[in-house]
């Protein structure tokens, strides 16, 4: 087994990641959750690199990913620093 830390699934992730290329069943704004395995060695995130930290990747997260991006910033700074170093180990 590998821990994938994914769902694999089409998520809409909002209007600031919408390239407007349509692929399949995916719109501009969907996405599929990527694998995280290896993040901690990435230096660029999102599908298009725009993002160079786990932070600013975070943030853009919106439409249904919108909660989630909001539950990150309602962390206490010292619950965010430990989820962010979590996923440097990845």
């Amino acid at each position: 087994m590998v821990p994938l830390y994914s769902d694999l699934l089409l998520h809409d992730m909002g209007s600031a990641l919408d390239d407007g290329m349509v692929q399949g069943q995916a719109r501009g704004a969907d996405w599929r959750t990527t694998p995280l395995w290896g993040l901690g060695e990435r230096v660029r995130f999102l599908h298009d690199g725009r993002a160079t930290t786990l932070r600013a990747a975070i943030m853009a997260h919106d439409g249904e990913a919108a909660p989630a991006a909001k539950t990150f910033l309602d962390l206490p700074p010292q619950q965010q620093i430990q989820l962010l170093s979590f996923l440097r180990l990845l």
